[in-house]
């Protein structure tokens, strides 16, 4: 039996047969929303994939947490950077009564 450096696995490499391509680069960036994790990547993203991807109407809205635990209302049009620890939550609902 003959070994190759294609049988062990490859630090940063994903190997994925679904696009024609075994080996593609695994996605880099990283964020959390609800407290649940996914990845992009692309070091941008905008609201509106973020929305889709974690199943959130835009009507519903999103909301960015900042380090410094200010929050920002994302629009579905805006795009976001993922730098290290991006979290998000969704908006909350107000109810009167």
């Amino acid at each position: 039996m003959t070994h190759s450096i294609f049988d062990s696995g490859v630090d940063g490499l994903d190997r994925d047969m679904s696009n024609g391509n075994p080996f593609r680069p695994r996605a880099a960036f990283g964020y959390d929303v609800d407290g649940a994790s996914y990845e992009f990547d692309q070091p941008t993203i905008t609201g509106a994939q973020i929305m889709f991807t974690v199943g959130i109407y835009p009507q519903q809205g999103l909301i960015q947490v900042l380090d410094d635990g200010s929050r920002v209302s994302v629009s579905a049009a805006q795009t976001v950077n993922l730098t290290a620890g991006a979290h998000f939550k969704r908006r909350p609902r107000f109810k009167r009564g």
